[in-house]
């Protein structure tokens, strides 16, 4: 018997990273992921150089950027952002 998180779509075509945000400036990414999925309730601007949790969270994309701290809705996105 195979177990399914219950947070997961059952729909497989729905979009769960954005790997042409990478690059993009972190405000217009969130915006973006904002806009193709309403559904997700934390899109955050992470510096890229944070130690973050392997936990996943399926409301949850973390937008990693070249910024060390603060305001870093100005930097550019690092890594594809994705669904965790």
């Amino acid at each position: 018997m195979g177990l399914t998180a219950p947070c997961l779509p059952a729909v497989t075509d729905v979009k769960s990273s954005w790997p042409e945000l990478v690059g993009k400036k972190g405000n217009e990414a969130k915006a973006v992921i904002s806009r193709e999925r309403p559904d997700i309730t934390r899109a955050i601007l992470v510096p890229q150089v944070a130690v973050i949790t392997d936990d996943y969270c399926c409301n949850r994309v973390r937008i990693l950027v070249n910024c060390n701290a603060g305001d870093c809705g100005e930097a550019t996105g690092t890594a594809v952002p994705m669904i965790g």
